[in-house]
């Protein structure tokens, strides 16, 4: 854009130059014929009044005298009709003939441009004062011919061309750097700027914003640009929030499907192992002994049904927690006292500690003390070989405040990396089809973050895994330290 403009202004000097030199050269060829028409105008009014007065003879030392006083004069010389010099300011004239003039009855003016010179010719009129030397018939007695030479046009162009052209460049010059200044600095910037914010959208980033403070054009452009982006972004999001709801009903729907194979598991087993001891019961077969056994499976059969029922419906409503003051350590023990067979019967060792002053949690102990049974079953399903549970009670300082944190860790299997951040979603189990339902620490999740609170997961594989239930306190102190509890 510089050079373009730089151009245009180098054209217009150009056409003001050629313009000016024109003008020049016409006013310096107009200043040479007047000042020839006066020369011309002076010699014959002198002349006419010498003739008047009778003293034709000193015509010839007047026109020499002329002559002499004017330097740019170059011949003044009176001649007839036919061109023949009858009086001439160079003597040596006299008697010649101006063969190349055809003279007419008007004043005419003829250019020499290469002896650089204008001559005029001024018509001397017959009066009645002439009437005693001349014929009054003749309308014109002659003519007075006067040639100034004007001067050397191409050097007076060429000064003029220099004082005009050069400071003309010179000022096209500093222009050119003033408005490569202001196109760097006022407008080359925005347009970096506007550049690097289309490279950041390109790049994928859909919060850049171009520069539109200015209501000129530019920021009309950044204006216009941050609206197409506003839109892409928006978008985007419509996009990708379809596809995430379609990701997410594609899980539910696979989810569903676990669930329901599970569930059909669940609750087939013990039917099968039901109808076979209502059958036998039936045939009124076997002593007591073995009727009492029957009668032990089906009620441990209805038991497994009903738990597998319970949990699908503590999973779909969504009891609001009866907020009180609860003994975090009481519901840890009473969910150990209810697996304590369970944990016998694997040959798995358990442990409890906790802080001295720990204060009691703000909670629905009946919800609380489902989320620990759940722990607890999942750390002894994870050791079918045996193991250890280890549960430390303990208050832990945050940003959000003074929390409980309840850790269980076993030694068992562990979680693959992978699946740790499936392991709250409902219906997910790593456990075969028929071992479980994945609602357990779904439900878990669920109650602990309606109470405030968050589960944390930290497991390796061969090593075992660590549950950390946080749950928030009340601002008194509880239980004062007790006896860890015997393994």
């Amino acid at each position: 854009m510089v050079v373009a403009i730089g151009a245009i202004l180098l054209l217009v000097i150009l056409v003001y130059a050629l313009v000016a030199v024109q003008g020049q050269v016409q006013h310096l060829r107009n200043l040479a014929r007047r000042e020839a028409e006066l020369i011309a105008a002076i010699a014959a009014r002198a002349t006419v009044r010498a003739m008047t007065d009778g003293k034709s003879d000193e015509v010839q030392a007047l026109l020499e005298k002329i002559s002499e006083g004017e330097a740019d004069l170059v011949a003044i010389r009176i001649i007839n009709d036919q061109g023949l010099i009858l009086r001439s300011g160079q003597p040596e004239e006299i008697g010649k003939t101006l063969a190349a003039v055809a003279l007419a009855a008007v004043p005419k003016t003829l250019w020499d441009y290469e002896a650089q010179s204008v001559a005029v010719f001024r018509p001397i009129h017959n009066g009645p004062a002439c009437y005693a030397c001349h014929s009054n018939e003749q309308p014109v007695l002659g003519f007075l011919n006067a040639a100034v030479s004007f001067p050397n046009i191409t050097s007076e162009v060429t000064r003029n061309v220099g004082s005009i052209v050069l400071p003309a460049l010179l000022a096209l010059l500093t222009a050119g750097v003033l408005i490569a200044l202001y196109f760097a600095f006022a407008i080359g910037r925005r347009i970096d700027d506007l550049s690097e914010a289309m490279s950041r959208v390109q790049s994928g980033d859909l919060e850049s914003k171009a520069p539109e403070e200015n209501r000129d054009e530019l920021g009309q452009l950044g204006k216009s640009f941050n609206a197409m982006v506003s839109r892409l972004a928006k978008a985007k999001r419509q996009i990708e929030d379809r596809h995430a709801e379609e990701v997410r009903r594609a899980e539910n729907l696979a989810s569903l499907g676990k669930m329901a194979a599970g569930v059909a598991h669940e609750i087939n087993n013990p039917l099968a192992g039901m109808q076979n001891c209502v059958r036998t019961l039936a045939k009124k077969a076997g002593d007591d002994a073995q009727r009492k056994q029957y009668l032990t499976m089906l009620q441990e059969g209805l038991e497994r049904i009903g738990r597998t029922v319970r949990q699908l419906l503590d999973f779909a409503r969504e009891a609001r927690p009866k907020i009180e003051e609860t003994d975090l350590v009481v519901l840890v023990r009473r969910s150990l006292a209810l697996l304590e067979h369970e944990l016998v019967a694997r040959k798995i060792s358990f442990s409890l500690t906790m802080d001295s002053g720990l204060p009691p949690v703000l909670g629905d102990s009946q919800q609380l003390e489902q989320v620990f049974l759940n722990t607890l079953m999942n750390a002894v399903e994870a050791m079918p070989d045996g193991g250890a549970i280890t549960i430390s009670v303990g208050l832990s300082e945050r940003r959000a405040g003074r929390f409980a944190e309840a850790r269980v860790r076993d030694t068992g299997t562990g979680i693959p990396a992978h699946h740790l951040p499936q392991i709250f979603d409902p219906f997910f189990t790593t456990k075969e089809v028929g071992k479980g339902t994945g609602l357990g620490l779904s439900v878990s999740y669920g109650i602990v973050k309606a109470h405030g609170g968050s589960i944390d997961v930290e497991s390796e594989i061969g090593k075992g895994s660590t549950f950390t239930v946080v749950l928030p306190v009340t601002a008194g102190s509880g239980n004062d330290a007790a006896a860890p509890y015997p393994s």
